[in-house]
Formats: C-alpha cells, sequence, structure tokens
C-alpha cells in the first residue's frame, strides 16, 4: 500500500501543520528501480493549499505517472490563496527551501505561479541540483527565465475559445461574454492570455464585452450585478482569494459561488475543475490531473534516465474535458442540444 507524506508550510510561529508519507509505488525490485536501489525523492512544491481539488488532481497525476516506481515523494504547500501577501510566501518558501536543502531531492515538481516566483527563479533555477519540473504556469515562460538548464515543465492554458462556442451552442442568441476573476497574479496571465489568443486567431464565437479582475467580494458581487445587463454570457476565472472588504478574511469560493448563483440569471462557462462543483451551465475544464501527469512523466524521465531537466522540451496542456450542466441547464429555462450531452465528459443532472 502506498504511504503518504505531506507537510504543510506553516508561517512565523508554527513549523508544520499536518504531515504525512506516500510511497508512489510498490518497493519491489523492477527495471527502473534496480534490486537494492533506495527510493528516489522527489519534492511536489505546491503554491496553494491541499484542500484544492486543483491541487488534489495535480496530486493524483503526479502519483499515475509515477505508478511502480521506488519514489519517496513529499508534499509542500505555500498556501497562495489564503496567505497571498508577499512576506508569507517568502516565509513559506524558505521553509520549501530549507526542506530542498536538507533532504537533497533529485527532483523538485514546482506547481503554480506563486512556486516559480518565490522559490523556484530566485534560489533554484541554473544550479546543478535538484532538477525542476514546473506545471501550472499561467505567465509567460521568460517571466521566470524558463526553461533554464535544470529547468522545464508544463505551461497552463485555458481552453477559451472552444468554452466560448460551446456555450453559444448551447445558448445561440448569446453575443457577448464577461470574463471576471480575482485580483491575483495567476488571474491577470490568463487574462493575458485570453487577449493574446484573440490576437493570435481573432475573434472568438463571443464578443469579449469585459476582462475584469476584484480584489473584495463585494467588487466580485458589484461586476456580477453589472454584467446582469451588459453581457449575455458569465464566464469565470479563479476566485479563491477574494476577501471581504470589511472583515479581510479570504471568503471561501462555496460562498463566492452560493451568492453568484443566487442572483445570477445569465449562463456560465468554466475552465478548471472547481466547475463541476459550483453549477457552471457549461466548461471545456483544462484537466489538473493532465497537468500533474505530463510533470511526473518527465520526473520520471529524469529519475530513470539521469537527463537534465533542461533537456526535456517545455510542453502545453491539450486535453479538455467537456462540462454540462442540466440542472443548471432547467433552472435557466435552456434545453442542451442532445448531440452535446452525447458527447460530453461529464453530465451534471
Amino acid at each position: 500500500m502506498p504511504r503518504r507524506r505531506c507537510i504543510v508550510c506553516a508561517w512565523a510561529c508554527v513549523a508544520f501543520a499536518a504531515s504525512f508519507s506516500f510511497w508512489t509505488g510498490a518497493q519491489a525490485a523492477s527495471p527502473e528501480n534496480g534490486q537494492d536501489g533506495p527510493a528516489r525523492r522527489v519534492l511536489v512544491v505546491h503554491s496553494y493549499n491541499p484542500e484544492y481539488i486543483w491541487t488534489q488532481h495535480i496530486n493524483q497525476g503526479l502519483r499515475d505517472a509515477l505508478v511502480g516506481m521506488d519514489v519517496d515523494m513529499d508534499v509542500v504547500y505555500l498556501d497562495a490563496k489564503r496567505r497571498p501577501d508577499p512576506s508569507s510566501l517568502r516565509e513559506a518558501a524558505a521553509l520549501a527551501l530549507a526542506r530542498i536543502e536538507a533532504e537533497a531531492p533529485r527532483v523538485v515538481v514546482a506547481v503554480d505561479d506563486a512556486a516559480q516566483a518565490y522559490l523556484v527563479e530566485p534560489f533554484l533555477k541554473g544550479r546543478p541540483s535538484p532538477q525542476v519540473v514546473f506545471c501550472g504556469v499561467n505567465a509567460p515562460l521568460d517571466r521566470y527565465g524558463f526553461p533554464a538548464d535544470n529547468v522545464t515543465g508544463v505551461r497552463e492554458r485555458y481552453h477559451f475559445r472552444e468554452g466560448f462556442a460551446l456555450v453559444k451552442r448551447i445558448v445561440p442568441g448569446a453575443k457577448s461574454v464577461a470574463f471576471v476573476g480575482e485580483d491575483s497574479e495567476s488571474m491577470r496571465y490568463v487574462a493575458d492570455d485570453l487577449r493574446e489568443e484573440q490576437r493570435q486567431n481573432g475573434p472568438c464565437a463571443l464578443e469579449v464585452a469585459g476582462v475584469d479582475v476584484c480584489r473584495t467580494f463585494q467588487e466580485w458581487q458589484e461586476k456580477i450585478l453589472y454584467y446582469q445587463d451588459h453581457a449575455d454570457v458569465l464566464s469565470f476565472g479563479p476566485y479563491n482569494s477574494l476577501r471581504d472588504g470589511h472583515t479581510g478574511r479570504i471568503v471561501t469560493p462555496d460562498e463566492v459561488m452560493a451568492w453568484t448563483n443566487a442572483v445570477n440569471a445569465k449562463p456560465s462557462v468554466g475552465y478548471s475543475d472547481i466547475a463541476r462543483e459550483h453549477g457552471m451551465l457549461c466548461g471545456i475544464l483544462e484537466s489538473g490531473h493532465e497537468q500533474g501527469f505530463l510533470a511526473g512523466t518527465m520526473a520520471r524521465e529524469i529519475l530513470t534516465t539521469g537527463r537534465p531537466a533542461g533537456g526535456l522540451p517545455v510542453v502545453v496542456n491539450v486535453k479538455g474535458l467537456v462540462l454540462v450542466n442540466v440542472r443548471t441547464a432547467e433552472r435557466l429555462g435552456l434545453r442542451v442540444p442532445f448531440e452535446i450531452i452525447e458527447a460530453a465528459g461529464e453530465v451534471i443532472r
């Protein structure tokens, strides 16, 4: 049975909040492992928290890519969604770096942009070891000086064009879409990707009525209400770090979408795993599992062949899961064409 070990980065007066360890495969001998060789050590540094569904799916993708190997894999969480201030992230990254220096993993898998900005780019890039594989990166790679001799990985992209085309098929009369998300570094990069997609490939199936980043939950509420009269479709980026403007606390994604679904009369389209849970009409979902699996495949190549990470080409996620929520369609008085339901990878009824 696998055993798991996750170390959650803590803050000034807390060393570690929780820990567990796991092996991604049995320790029996195999051609890749050798007869008596020690477990290969991999440290996964997540930008976000362990409860985040995206994080969980990436972990599963990594495990699936490394199945059958004798790999000792630890996980560190920087908690950037709930503690996004730079001082907290620098402290979390320092704890992760201390783990790396103490344990000398062969491979570090760095997930999402905060891990690149606060750990990989300033401290790990260009070193002889460890080898670094990134995934879930929204920023242009030159922002971090990637790739490098010891760095490669997987860039993340949203399936905007495909998502807009899907909702247009369900709501043929729709003409415009508004894209709304949190005011975070990741969201700003995602918004830039949308603009670049249009610049390179021309207009989408829907005209983009606005791209808005919101710092507070109150700003989010204002935008959602505004677009009830100024867009035909709502499209959602990340909304995990919206603060209550009165109390300063992070409003949970469940709270954000419970309010949104209560007031929103517009069809909605999403791009990430959380769309399943939050009642969006449809989406072409990028896969956290795919991000993890592709990164894990690169890690496996490094571990089994000794190749430097820089010798492996950077890749971009390509899969998109078609999601349709029939329950939401019924609430909005919409009929989803049968051929879309039949072809969908996931249908919520």
